[in-house]
């Protein structure tokens, strides 16, 4: 009698062709899902990463008074990261009368002239900000190229440039501060200065207009 392989031997093969087959395709279906799947959440790091670079992205640039800009902002008693929408509005001359009156009158007050910056803020971000001190990193450069000296009120409210941060910051919310600072007679304030998180040696500046 002739040898033949035997019957099992060939069912076995069959079967061990049709699971590998079985399992190379569903290796492919997995593949294929693991490359929907990370390009789908390529996506989202893109996307983050773009509106991170969005947020400091006018960081060292001059802006026009009224023009907004979005920042990282990380600052707080909580040290959150946030992100918001400041603008610089204005700078207008005040009175040494006025700021007599909110009991905030400087020493030097023959020698210089106070301006009142004012900003607005929007939380753009997706957390609150407990104590933001959103008007802290707002600054003045006069036409020397100086840093003009803020002046400090403590808890003193000059009525004409109230500049009080709110202890909460919600998301969404949005806020107009006033901050007074003291610029040498003779000199004229030339840029606002906004600088926090990670742009402290890139502030995002504001041409002042004459």
């Amino acid at each position: 009698m002739p040898n033949r392989p035997p019957r099992t031997t060939t069912t076995r093969s069959r079967s061990a062709l049709a699971c590998a087959l079985g399992i190379a395709l569903l290796g492919l279906a997995i593949a294929g899902c693991e490359d929907d799947t990370a390009a789908s959440g390529s996506g989202r790091r893109q996307s983050a990463t773009r509106a991170d670079l969005a947020t400091d992205g006018d960081g060292g640039k001059t802006l026009r008074l009224g023009e907004p800009t979005s920042i990282t902002y990380k600052s707080g008693s909580d040290h959150l990261r946030g992100a918001l929408r400041v603008t610089a509005m204005s700078v207008r001359k005040g009175t040494h009368a006025e700021l007599k009156k909110a009991g905030a009158e400087p020493s030097d007050v023959r020698t210089t002239q106070p301006y009142y910056v004012t900003m607005t803020f929007e939380n753009v971000g997706e957390s609150s900000l407990h104590y933001p001190f959103l008007n802290t990193p707002t600054g003045l450069e006069d036409t020397s190229g100086v840093d003009d000296q803020p002046l400090i009120t403590g808890d003193t409210e000059v009525a004409a440039c109230p500049g009080r941060d709110p202890d909460d910051f919600a998301v969404g919310a949005k806020v107009s501060l006033c901050k007074v600072f003291l610029v040498p007679n003779g000199i004229r304030p030339s840029v606002v200065t906004y600088s926090t998180g990670d742009d402290t040696k890139r502030p995002v500046s504001w041409k002042v207009k004459h």
